[in-house]
């Protein structure tokens, strides 16, 4: 018996049966993204992988795009998993730990007047998944809720950086070279000295990255196994951050994620 033949060849198929290919289609779309996630994939290599005409792949990635499934990196013009399939997966890991540490977030907030940010690593990039504003009257709000950003650009992107393996960190740096001169012009050199404070300091220290004269200060979340899961940071305005505020901001993240980190907690 001859084998099916495939969604490409059959343009004189029933309205309804080309609706189940083309859903068949994205799902496949979207599964490449996934098992290419970590690095990223392109529209060449996903239409190969798929099976699909270049232009096809490109019209369903753009709806899948559009619903927030995945994300285009103009730059690197690759693809990645969407915020959308966070949200979706709402008891994914990632998620859990959004809920975990979201009284701590809270605390932080409040105990620091400003806005505390909960991220995650996905690939070359750090992704927010969780933000609690403070008190102060100006809010440095320098993340929204499923941005991202590559990893070494901003406070607690800094710290998931810094907490990789010296080896992944040369790698990571590598990768994201070309992005970096999107943000102040910055560099790998840049990103290196980040990182060389943060081992130094315990918490990472950033400035004027995504709102000039906003400094961010971050640390590393680790898991029982002391592996690094995710990083809290907190925002706050130049003139909020000097160094003694500083280590005060350090010390009450280190608190704070410590207190989760409790058994009872």
């Amino acid at each position: 018996m001859s084998s099916p033949a495939s969604p490409e060849k059959l343009p004189n198929a029933p309205k309804s049966q080309r609706g189940v290919q083309s859903i068949h289609r994205a799902i496949g779309l979207l599964r490449t993204v996934v098992s290419n996630n970590e690095r990223g994939i392109s529209l060449a290599a996903l239409a190969r992988e798929c099976g699909l005409h270049v232009a096809t792949a490109r019209r369903m990635l753009g709806a899948l795009e559009n619903e927030g499934l995945i994300n285009y990196d103009s730059v690197t013009k690759l693809y990645h998993l969407g915020i959308e399939l966070f949200y979706f997966g709402a008891a994914a890991y990632q998620f859990q730990m959004r809920d975990r540490y979201r009284h701590a977030l809270e605390r932080i907030a409040l105990r620091t007047e400003d806005t505390a940010f909960l991220l995650v690593r996905s690939g070359n990039d750090a992704l927010v998944i969780d933000r609690v504003e403070g008190a102060f009257p100006i809010r440095t709000l320098t993340h929204e809720v499923g941005q991202r950003s590559p990893l070494g650009m901003g406070a607690g992107s800094t710290a998931l950086l810094a907490s990789l393996p010296e080896k992944k960190i040369h790698s990571v740096i590598q990768a994201n070279k070309r992005r970096y001169a999107q943000y102040k012009n910055s560099t790998p050199e840049d990103v290196w000295q980040l990182v060389e404070h943060f081992r130094e300091h315990g918490y990472s220290l950033t400035g004027g990255v995504f709102i000039p004269e906003a400094v961010g200060l971050g640390r590393a979340v680790h898991d029982a196994s002391g592996e690094v899961v995710a990083a809290v940071s907190v925002a706050a305005i130049k003139q909020r951050m000097d160094p003694e505020r500083r280590e005060m901001v350090a010390e009450i993240i280190k608190q704070e994620i410590e207190a989760i980190e409790k058994p009872n907690g």
